[in-house]
């Protein structure tokens, strides 16, 4: 918990930072389907609601070699060939971010959270979602096709 505590903290730092700055970010984010099911994550410093695998890109890496180092720190799982979906922009943080989505289907469903960033990781069937945030429902949808 005090983990948690402490990635919140953090995290309005990093807006208030945002909010006189306006940096430009890039990142990446992967939605992984296992069967009828996709992988859920829940941050440390977005305890309630669930997002995707995923985070910043490196100075100097391209995305595919971003998304499947998040995948791997975040999750334990090794991406083989990460579908390139297009990328989304957000300016809500104060900050100019545009992720490049990504999408896999994956045999193995077994997970190994990194403890840092994501605090818990779920498989969750199509029908049955957790509570997403903002950002996490346009990556779906986008996915999806909606």
């Amino acid at each position: 918990m005090r983990n948690i505590t402490l990635a919140v903290f953090i995290n309005k730092l990093h807006r208030a930072y945002w909010f006189f700055i306006r940096p430009k970010t890039k990142g990446v984010k992967v939605i992984l389907f296992n069967q009828n099911r996709i992988l859920m994550v829940r941050l440390t410093y977005y305890p309630n609601t669930w997002t995707f695998p995923g985070g910043g890109v490196h100075e100097n890496e391209n995305i595919n070699d971003a998304i499947i180092r998040e995948c791997k720190e975040e999750v334990g799982i090794q991406l083989q060939k990460p579908e390139y979906v297009g990328d989304l922009h957000f300016e809500h943080e104060y900050k100019k971010d545009t992720l490049s989505i990504f999408k896999e289907d994956i045999d193995n469903s077994e997970i190994h959270i990194d403890g840092k960033e994501i605090a818990e990781a779920n498989w969750y069937e199509l029908d049955r979602l957790p509570v997403m945030g903002k950002n996490a429902k346009a990556i779906f949808d986008f996915v999806m096709g909606k």
